[in-house]
């Protein structure tokens, strides 16, 4: 079998959460883009994020995830555009509040075949992220379960590995998969008013950033992306 040469990204870090006021979002854009640069993917007027995220068939991540466990993870396909000629194939894992994100960029064509369960797609890439996930899911039977989507904006520094993410407008599909459809009944998850905010850095955060944080309401706690987009199993593991 042919292999593809790849690097992995792998990205370890703190992550922190909050659910952002409309009044609170706003003023966090104009304070961030005097201090930290945007993203240099979507810039100033942000981007669209969409996923797959998979699950074994006894839903052990979700339930990890329900019961607030202290190492969990989390396995999706990513785009950002239905033309996108390729994916991001993510492993994230949490392990008592940091994090490890391990990514690896797979064809289009690759894409569509883990929507479709088959899993050897993986090992056309020379990656130990793609061998493990590939063990992983075939052991444990994973499958697509759930399709969300959500506009982002960014913002990034190249000290501390610093990342700030601000997400709303969250929406997710109810048994649908195509990851590469433009034609997509989605349920909101959230009120558009409201939104993710998500702080990501290694050891130490600015503290400009921390000035401009203690500004903000950040005692509310935000919706999981992945949880929300699973609600229909909420009753059964309650």
């Amino acid at each position: 079998m042919s292999q593809e040469k790849q690097t992995k990204l792998s990205v370890s870090r703190k992550e922190v959460k909050y659910l952002l006021s409309l009044q609170d979002r706003l003023f966090l854009l104009d304070a961030l883009d005097h201090i930290l640069t945007p993203d240099a993917y979507g810039g100033y007027d942000g981007y669209t994020v969409r996923s797959v995220y998979f699950d074994s068939i006894t839903n052990e991540d979700y339930i990890d995830k329900k019961r607030g466990a202290d190492e969990k993870k989390r396995i999706r396909v990513r785009i950002y555009h239905t033309e996108d000629a390729t994916a991001k194939f993510e492993l994230k894992r949490k392990s008592f509040g940091r994090e490890l994100k391990e990514s690896l960029v797979i064809s289009r064509e690759d894409a569509q075949r883990l929507l479709k369960r088959d899993f050897t797609a993986l090992l056309n890439y020379d990656s130990d992220v793609a061998e493990y996930a590939y063990d992983l899911m075939t052991s444990r039977l994973y499958r697509p379960v759930s399709l969300i989507e959500y506009d982002r904006r960014a913002y990034t520094h190249e000290n501390f590995n610093t990342r700030i993410t601000l997400d709303n407008h969250l929406r997710y599909c109810d048994f649908c998969y195509d990851l590469y459809s433009d034609k997509l009944n989605f349920k909101s998850a959230m009120p558009k008013d409201q939104t993710i905010l998500e702080i990501k850095y290694d050891r130490f955060l600015f503290k400009q950033i921390q000035d401009v944080l203690a500004q903000c309401d950040l005692s509310k706690k935000p919706p999981s992306k992945f949880g929300t987009s699973r609600q229909l199993l909420k009753e059964y593991y309650y």
